[in-house]
């Protein structure tokens, strides 16, 4: 079938100028930012539901990779990566818990530990790491006792912002000093209490 010159020329024209307006869009946008301009906004990647939770909640979701730092200031990252969900208060303070723990429709072994705020051991070293084992939790990274290591951003080179976080059996995290502070009646960045998904039962 043969098409008229008008209609012809019209497509030519809508193809055009759709063309020209998506040059003159990203010129426009080059330009505002060599002038010091906003440019447009890159689109956010999706957040998973846990995530989605997690900022509900008034947490950050960030990914976290594991890393192991013996017993010097050295940051070894480790394989696997976790969905953190971290709470930041006023006065500096931080808690970071899984994303999945705080989302988890049913109770988990660390959303029980924050919300019974079970006794544990003393101990002459971290009082956090201590305290975690002796709720049946491990926040170890080594066959040491001085071992260390925790849980950063990708490419983190300060051995400090490796947060070191107590896992229990069921596989729910949560901030080992975080743990260890609500314990002893402190909130650090938020209380968790109702923010978990899951209805968590008193002791």
């Amino acid at each position: 079938m043969k098409r008229s010159p008008a209609v012809a020329v019209s497509v030519l024209v809508l193809v055009c100028g759709t063309a020209v307006a998506a040059n003159a869009a990203n010129a426009a946008n080059m330009a505002g930012t060599a002038r010091g301009g906003p440019a447009a906004a890159p689109a956010r990647h999706h957040l998973s539901a846990d995530a989605t939770w997690c900022e509900k909640q008034g947490g950050t979701a960030e990914t976290r990779v594991p890393y192991y730092t013996g017993t010097g200031n050295k940051l070894t990252p480790l394989g696997g990566e976790r969905e953190m969900c971290v709470f930041a208060a006023d006065d500096g303070s931080k808690i970071m818990i899984a994303a999945d723990t705080l989302a988890a429709d049913k109770p988990t072994l660390a959303a029980l530990a924050y919300v019974r705020k079970p006794n544990g051991p003393s101990s002459p070293g971290n009082p956090s790491i201590a305290y975690c084992q002796g709720i049946n939790g491990t926040a170890m990274f080594g066959n040491k006792p001085t071992d260390g290591g925790g849980w950063g951003p990708r490419n983190e080179t300060d051995p400090s912002k490796a947060i070191s976080s107590c896992m229990f059996a069921d596989g729910s995290v949560i901030d080992a000093w975080g743990l260890k502070y609500h314990q002893g009646g402190v909130i650090r960045g938020a209380d968790l209490t109702k923010k978990f998904r899951a209805a968590i039962p008193g002791a």
